[in-house]
């Protein structure tokens, strides 16, 4: 499972992801860029995984994530 998190955060530009834990059943994923620097590249999306299903956060569902929203 977890080669596929790190094929779709790859896919998406990203070189690496790491797991920060559960939130609403699923578990959380951060992706990130294997360097020193701060990488601001917007909204702070994360990846979720659910079984077989991998996916980006909604807008709305990561500003409830980074809110502590369940």
């Amino acid at each position: 499972m977890m080669e596929r998190i790190l094929d779709f955060a790859q896919e998406h530009g990203y070189d690496s992801v790491v797991r920060v834990g559960k939130w609403r059943g699923y578990d959380i994923y951060e992706p990130v860029f294997d360097n020193d620097k701060v990488n601001i590249v917007g909204i702070p999306l994360m990846i979720i995984a659910d079984g077989d299903n991998i996916r980006m956060t909604t807008v709305d569902e990561a500003f409830e994530y980074l809110d502590g929203v369940e």
